[in-house]
């Protein structure tokens, strides 16, 4: 090939002894063909040596395809889970030849228009991300009628709802609680209090509270539930704590700090999820990680196959892991 000459898809099937065809096959991670491994890494090995970069744009044309993916998110922008997520639906989607576009909405407003976007062929498919503290600020039932109707394929973050025909990839908030409490149990505390906002009965503080309960229960211990409000009365009764947020897990400590509570030789705090602050505050705060990354890319990779016709509904909800800091011995 004459130096400085682009490369061809033609130039990678001859480098890879291959047909044209199975090239895009492997290039484009096509679900529909079965490529055995070794023709998939002689054919990634051919394209890599001649520098070779698959014209997406040009392939999504003939496939009728915009070769972009909607996120439409009523969650916070703010939040670490939201960020880790778009940067797991964006790394995955890069990796399939995908751009992503967002479009956040008021969960006051509740707007339908993102549906546009698909009619006017401006993506192929949706990831909705639902809100985490679902009040009823958006319908989350009447959007998938609306997204069904409009025959858009389309993948479920973190639903409410329990559609057995929609795909979803949720948080297991009922496990990041249950594995925070059991990880003090089996340090061998025999009271441990439950610190969340006890006023509210939204679906994440309910599956957290179901969490500390179940964990308590199999142990045979005594729940006891704090609201932040009572941190300050409470605190010096209590050896071991689990926050249902960082940001109850910070009040915690600073409730400790005032009143002279050494944490963690005095007090264990775990909190139920991780913000970008936690691993900062003083001391560094043990937490549970919501797999949030991994969320994006499985979201990603269950729409592909939902825009190829191929995916079946299907409810995924990866493991939560432990971070533990300075506030646990």
């Amino acid at each position: 090939m004459a130096q400085g000459k682009k490369s061809t898809i033609k130039d990678v099937a001859r480098e890879a002894n291959v047909s044209i065809s199975v090239v895009s096959y492997v290039l484009n991670a096509s679900a529909k063909k079965s490529i055995t491994p070794e023709t998939r890494e002689r054919v990634l090995a051919a394209a890599s040596r001649l520098k070779y970069v698959p014209n997406h744009a040009a392939s999504g044309m003939r496939r009728n395809r915009s070769m972009v993916i909607g996120v439409v998110s009523y969650w916070e922008l703010d939040g670490m889970v939201f960020t880790d997520m778009l940067r797991g639906i964006m790394r995955e989607a890069a990796g399939s030849g995908y751009r992503v576009m967002l479009c956040h909405k008021d969960s006051q407003a509740d707007d339908k228009a993102y549906l546009d976007y698909y009619k006017e062929r401006s993506v192929d498919g949706i990831l909705f991300i639902s809100p985490h503290e679902s009040l009823g600020l958006i319908d989350e039932a009447d959007h998938i009628r609306l997204m069904r109707e409009s025959g858009v394929p389309f993948v479920m973050m973190n639903g409410s709802t329990n559609d057995p025909d929609v795909s979803y990839v949720n948080v297991d908030y009922h496990a990041s609680v249950y594995l925070a409490a059991s990880h003090l149990i089996g340090k061998g505390h025999k009271e441990i209090a439950y610190a969340a906002p006890m006023n509210l009965r939204y679906r994440e503080l309910t599956s957290r509270l179901q969490g500390y309960r179940d964990a308590m229960a199999e142990a045979g211990l005594p729940e006891r539930c704090v609201d932040p409000a009572e941190l300050r009365d409470c605190l010096p009764e209590l050896r071991a704590v689990v926050a249902n947020k960082s940001d109850t897990g910070h009040a915690v400590l600073e409730a400790a700090r005032v009143l002279g509570i050494a944490v963690p030789d005095q007090l264990e705090v775990i909190a139920a999820n991780t913000e970008s602050y936690s691993a900062y505050l003083c001391p560094p705060l043990s937490t549970v990680r919501i797999p949030a990354e991994r969320m994006g890319e499985m979201a990603v990779e269950m729409l592909l196959r939902r825009i190829d016709g191929q995916g079946v509904p299907e409810v995924r909800t990866p493991t939560c892991t432990l971070e533990l800091r300075q506030t646990c011995r």
